[in-house]
C-alpha cells in the first residue's frame, strides 16, 4: 500500500502539473507552487509554535498533552506536504492546516488507535522465604516522654 502511494502521488502530481499548466501557463504554475510552499512554511511555523506552547501549558498543569502531540504531528505532516511541490500535496497540506479539519482527523485517528490498542497489565511478586527466619535486627533505643518531645 505504501509503495502504491509512493509511486501514485508523483504520477498524479505530474498529470496535475500538465493539466493545470495548459490552462494557466508554465510560469503561473511554477509561481503558484513556490508561493504555496512559502505560505505553507510560514503557517506551519506559527501553528507549530502555538501547539508547542499549548502542550507546555498542559505539562505545567500535570496533564498529558496527547491531543497536542497528535496535532503537532499533523502540522508536521502538513508542512512536509506543503514543501513537496505539487497541487495534490499542497491541497492535503492545506487541509491539515485548517484547525477544524485537523481536529476531525486527529479525533478520528485517536479513536481508531483506542480501538486497536490492547492494554495488558502484569504484576509479579518476588519472595525469598528461605532467609526470612534468620533475620535479626540489633540496636539501642531510648524511650522519650511526652514532656521531652515538646522542648
Amino acid at each position: 500500500m505504501f509503495f502504491l502511494l509512493f509511486i501514485g502521488i508523483p504520477i498524479v502530481e505530474v498529470i496535475l502539473f500538465i493539466t493545470i499548466g495548459k490552462y494557466i501557463g508554465l510560469w503561473n504554475t511554477i509561481f503558484i507552487i513556490i508561493i504555496t510552499g512559502v505560505i505553507g512554511a510560514v503557517l506551519v511555523k506559527s501553528q507549530g509554535i502555538s501547539i508547542l506552547n499549548r502542550a507546555l501549558e498542559e505539562i505545567k498543569l500535570n496533564k498529558v498533552p496527547i491531543l497536542s502531540i497528535f496535532e503537532g504531528i499533523a502540522i508536521f505532516i502538513a508542512g512536509a506536504f506543503l514543501l513537496t511541490p505539487g497541487f495534490l500535496t499542497d491541497t492535503i497540506g492545506c487541509i491539515l492546516l485548517i484547525p477544524k479539519t485537523r481536529n476531525l482527523i486527529v479525533s478520528y485517528v485517536t479513536s481508531y488507535l483506542k480501538k486497536r490498542t490492547i492494554y495488558k497489565e502484569k504484576t509479579t511478586y518476588y519472595s525469598n522465604k528461605k532467609n526470612d527466619e534468620n533475620k535479626t535486627f540489633e540496636g539501642k533505643f531510648e524511650e522519650v516522654k511526652n514532656s521531652e518531645k515538646k522542648k
